[in-house]
Order: structure tokens, then sequence, then C-alpha cells
């Protein structure tokens, strides 16, 4: 177990509103990170499989809000990615890998002048490969990259101001949508209980002969 940092490196939501006949906006969002707990049941031993859990928060601006009637639009992203990885190769020293991934993802999303405020879930799927590197019998530092693609439901509240102190209305409006991206992570990884150990035939002097009769 141990603690990632994610990188998002792109993220790109193509958003539908029930609103305005479901015309698709783009949403940019700039590089941002996060903080994450992961469990991983095969860091560094003589085996083929792992599977790695990773509970993550993130937080990220758009790239340009100016059409947002704000001065800043920010979203806070709590994730489960599951990574189901194969190893390509291993050894007592590394351990390279990729395979697939499932994510699930709730989203809130705000204006700092609170004019609009989303919320979002989604479900996606992605492909990933990374390395582990072993500093020691205890100790592992990992790396990986993917690709990912998330759909998405949910709904947002949003105002109008026509200029006046009564002026305010507050409406709901349904959403569906994307969100595609190329995310980093790092890791720093504690090993418990793992033994590199590889799978050796009987010596020659081994025999089923009992000899104490």
């Amino acid at each position: 177990m141990g603690i990632s940092i994610p990188f998002n490196i792109t993220e790109t939501e193509r958003i539908s509103y029930s609103n305005v006949n479901l015309e698709r906006t783009t949403y940019e969002y700039k590089p941002s990170t996060g903080l994450g707990f992961v469990f991983d049941t095969n860091i560094g031993k003589d085996k083929d499989f792992s599977y790695r859990l990773n509970l993550e928060y993130s937080l990220a601006d758009l790239d340009d809000s100016s059409r947002l009637y704000s001065s800043s639009f920010s979203k806070h992203k709590y994730s489960i990615v599951n990574t189901f990885g194969f190893s390509v190769y291993h050894s007592r020293y590394v351990r390279f890998w990729a395979g697939p991934r499932l994510n699930f993802q709730y989203e809130h999303v705000s204006s700092s002048s609170n004019i609009r405020n989303q919320n979002s879930y989604g479900i996606g799927l992605g492909i990933a490969t990374g390395l582990n590197v072993h500093l020691g019998p205890k100790v592992s530092l990992g790396f990986d990259v993917d690709y990912h693609g998330v759909s998405m439901i949910g709904g947002e509240n949003y105002r109008t101001y026509d200029g006046t102190v009564t002026g305010d209305t507050t409406y709901y409006t349904a959403l569906a949508g994307t969100n595609k991206g190329v995310t980093a992570r790092v890791y720093f990884l504690l090993r418990f209980g793992e033994q590199y150990e590889q799978n050796v035939g009987k010596s020659s002097s081994e025999s089923v002969i009992d000899y104490t009769l």
C-alpha cells in the first residue's frame, strides 16, 4: 500500500444540457494534480497479475472561464480507479506491466461567483502501463500513465441576473457527456508480506522414498 500523486495532463469534457436542446459544450481544463491512497496485490512478487485500487481526489480549473460569467471555475473530482495489470517483464528489481482500467468518479464543479454549480457521476474505461522500481525489501517507487474515457450524467443549478436586486432566478438542468484525457501517476509504495520467489523444480537429491522405514 502507499500514496499516489495523480497528474491530469489533459482533460476535456463535452457536456449536453437539457435546457438548450442538448447543445454540446466543450470544457478544456488546465493541467492539475491531486492526492490518493493506493492498495496493490502485487508490487514486486514473481507473479504475472496484479490488481491496483486508487482512491483519489483532484482539483482542476478551467482553461478559459470567461464565457461562464465568472472569474474562475473549479472542479473537485473524487475517483475510484481499478487497474488490472499484466506483467510484461518482472524481476527482483523492477516490474513493468500494462492493462485496462475501470474508473468511477464524482465531480462537483462551481464558479467563484456561485452562478453555476454542477454535480455529476461517471463510469469509464482506460488503458494504462506502468513501472515499479524496488528500492529495497520493503519500499518501491512506481509510475504509470493512462488514457481514459468516462461517461457522465448529472445536473446543474444556475442563476440568471438582470441587473436588479430582485432579479436572481435559479434554474436546474440535467446534463450528460464525456470526460477524456491523459493522466500520469507517481507512487510511493510499502510492501508487506511480499517475497520474490521464482518457481523452481525439485532438486535431484529429493526423493519420494521414505528411508525412515
